[in-house]
């Protein structure tokens, strides 16, 4: 099982959106919790329909809103999913990133929050096509969902049915709070 792209791990966003909101949302709020759990039992398909569930439910929340700092967190956690199908969109259809994390220096992954500086980037990529030589892509995001930087790292040889692990160095820009990765074929 997968866990949760730290990009759409909108729980954040979810929390500062209840805690300001005019309106009571929690019901709302407990359907998206509920399907962001079942995020990582999914294949790429439904994981991209859970997203969208997930996209819909929160824009009828940000309807019925009138409190501004209530509505911008919705709004981020609106930008992250956007971010999300995005990367997804630039990813090869038979490549897949399982799996990502950041830590700083020799610390553990950082739990929810993205160090700023020099940090070790993981990312699992799954390949269910042909044996491949891909490069994975790592964008960065400030809270309003605007790209800051991207890094593409080194390319990897990945065989048909497997999967492959790869760290990079990469230095994060001190006003990102979010990154999503993605992975290409070098050519």
């Amino acid at each position: 099982m997968a866990s949760i792209p730290p990009i759409i791990d909108i729980r954040d966003d979810l929390r500062r959106a209840q805690d300001e909101a005019d309106a009571d949302v929690s019901d709302d709020f407990e359907t998206v919790r509920d399907r962001l759990d079942a995020f990582g039992e999914r294949d790429r398909a439904d994981r991209e329909g859970v997203v969208d569930e997930i996209d819909n439910q929160l824009l009828r929340v940000e309807e019925l809103l009138d409190d501004e700092e209530a509505t911008r967190a919705v709004r981020s956690a609106r930008n992250r999913l956007h971010i999300y199908r995005e990367s997804l969109d630039q990813t090869d259809p038979n490549l897949a990133v399982v799996d990502s994390g950041v830590r700083q220096h020799e610390e553990p992954e950082a739990d929810g929050v993205l160090p700023v500086g020099e940090v070790t980037l993981t990312a699992t990529v799954a390949n269910s096509g042909d044996d491949a030589e891909v490069v994975p892509v790592v964008g960065f995001y400030d809270g309003d969902g605007e790209e800051l930087e991207s890094v593409r790292g080194p390319a990897f040889d990945l065989e048909a049915g497997t999967e492959g692990q790869i760290e990079l160095e990469v230095d994060v820009p001190s006003d990102a709070t979010h990154y999503a990765v993605s992975v290409v074929r070098a050519s």
